[in-house]
């Protein structure tokens, strides 16, 4: 349940490009019923908002039901639909979740986690405020913290808006959201204040 709960919205922005894929998916591997996939495909529901919905069904369901969520991330036919999930849905790193558990290196998490809670936390403030999103993209592209095709993604976004809404789908581990953070701290130091104020 925490690799889903941590990386939340890195799923919403990716698997919301196609919720009914997903839903379709997540039936048929009986990880929802057809009563939950009846209430989660309303058709006055935007996709985002479907995909929010079921993440929060799944977590609902305790770890047994995340896991098999998880178990799906990691099939070929969802990460072809979806390539940004290679980048954090690998099988090693599931296992190695798996293995590790909540708890282990808790200091290190609760050291590195400032930056990375600031980031989710202020997602919808951060991406109608940062102008400045290709010098950022340029910084991570050098620390190899984004892929170049998420680069040329991220460059191709027709808005700073959308620009930064790509940029977030590329920050898929604590210490790429960390080094952002650093960055953001750097460039943009009066917007990281008032936010954090």
């Amino acid at each position: 349940m925490e690799t889903v709960r941590k990386n939340k919205v890195f799923l919403i922005d990716t698997l919301s490009t196609d919720a009914i894929f997903v839903l379709q998916h997540v039936q048929s591997n009986s990880i929802i019923n057809q009563r939950d996939y009846n209430k989660l495909n309303q058709p006055n529901h935007t996709q985002e908002m479907i995909i929010i919905n079921l993440l929060d069904t799944v977590m609902g369901r305790g770890d047994e039901t995340c896991q098999k969520l998880l178990k799906l991330l990691e099939k070929k036919e969802l990460q072809e639909n979806f390539p940004q999930l290679k980048n954090l849905f690998t099988p090693d790193q599931i296992s190695a979740e798996r293995e590790r558990g909540p708890d282990m290196s808790h200091g290190k998490v609760k050291k590195q986690s400032k930056g990375a809670e600031f980031v989710d936390g202020h997602r919808d403030a951060l991406i109608q405020r940062v102008s400045s999103v290709m010098e950022i993209a340029d910084r991570l592209l050098v620390k190899s913290m984004i892929s170049y095709e998420m680069y040329s993604t991220i460059s191709a976004a027709a808005t700073s808006h959308d620009k930064m809404r790509a940029l977030y789908r590329s920050l898929n581990s604590t210490a790429v959201k960390e080094e952002f953070y650093e960055i953001l701290k750097e460039k943009n130091r009066y917007l990281v204040d008032d936010l954090e104020g």
